[in-house]
């Protein structure tokens, strides 16, 4: 008889752990998505990242937020944040990604988007301190290419960005420094809020520059054909990293990034920090390297009677010749 009820008194506790498993397992996770506001590059990775969780039937519970990008915006959706139940807390962005790592929240923190080396390193030395952090990025490194889209040598760089945009002046920085170790002039043009496109050709207008790299950032985006024409004018190649407004001006070389794949390898972080009971610990952040994309213009090579290099060719995602997309 005791043995009999040794036997049952098992099956009972095996039923019940049973049931607790079960009811565990079809408990949603709730996940809090912050998303730096409104442009499509964040928008894209929003979008990758929602499609596939849908296709890998994650059950999450997802409480969505938007942050400006600045100190003020992102400290309140910090404190929205610690108190929605989440476990997990996806940060989509540059600057929102950047700000949120001086904030301690309880949850994992997952972020998303592309960053310079030096974001890179503040990012890494956040997680050494709060060990909750992992993500995936792109690292849109111009460097890499500058002395290879031409057969010209590259005397002169200037950059154009919004003043105290931290990415961007992260950015500034790491071109001095690369500059003055291959003996290129840098030239930083950083403009306030209320500059016009008059006071930047004032500026561009007295400096001897062979590429003119423009940030990607609100004001350039609102003023892309207006930089254009004012580089036209003063003869300066353009190079940037955002493809779609390559696409619509005389860009003469770009590098971007498959946002839309960035969000969908951030989905696949996000299952792979679930199965590991919410930790982050001991996964570390990918660089999704394949879904860099590179494009040249070979029109406007013509109008600066730039030749490119076979290397840069080879490269080449994206060719436009005669105002169409070949390749």
């Amino acid at each position: 008889m005791r043995l009999i009820r040794l036997v049952n008194y098992f099956i009972l506790l095996f039923i019940l752990i049973s049931c607790v498993s079960e009811d565990y397992g079809d408990k949603p996770v709730i996940v809090s998505i912050v998303k730096e506001e409104n442009t499509k590059k964040f928008n894209a990775i929003e979008k990758g990242l929602i499609d596939q969780i849908s296709l890998d039937k994650l059950n999450v519970k997802i409480n969505f937020y938007t942050s400006k990008g600045d100190d003020a915006s992102i400290i309140e959706v910090a404190n929205n944040v610690r108190e929605d139940n989440s476990s997990i807390a996806v940060v989509i962005g540059e600057n929102a990604v950047l700000l949120s790592m001086n904030i301690i929240v309880p949850q994992s923190i997952l972020f998303a988007g592309c960053f310079d080396n030096l974001s890179l390193s503040s990012i890494e030395k956040s997680r050494v301190q709060n060990n909750n952090i992992t993500g995936v990025y792109g690292n849109l490194d111009i460097t890499k290419y500058l002395k290879i889209i031409s057969d010209n040598s590259l005397n002169s760089l200037g950059y154009l960005y919004s003043k105290n945009y931290e990415v961007s002046e992260n950015i500034s920085e790491y071109l001095s420094k690369y500059c003055s170790n291959e003996n290129i002039h840098y030239y930083p043009i950083a403009f306030e809020a209320d500059y016009t496109i008059n006071d930047i050709e004032n500026i561009i207008s007295s400096l001897d520059i062979d590429y003119l790299f423009i940030a990607k950032d609100d004001y350039i985006d609102d003023n892309i054909y207006n930089i254009d024409n004012l580089c036209s004018k003063y003869s300066i190649p353009i190079i940037n990293t955002d493809i779609e407004n390559a696409l619509n001006a005389d860009i003469l070389f770009s590098l971007d990034c498959n946002y839309y794949y960035l969000g969908r390898k951030l989905a696949e972080l996000l299952k792979e920090v679930i199965d590991n009971e919410g930790s982050t610990d001991s996964i570390d952040f990918i660089e999704v390297s394949d879904s860099y994309r590179v494009l040249i213009n070979k029109d406007t090579a013509k109008l600066y009677r730039i030749n490119f290099t076979e290397e840069i060719l080879e490269e080449s995602y994206f060719i436009i010749e005669d105002k169409n997309v070949i390749r």
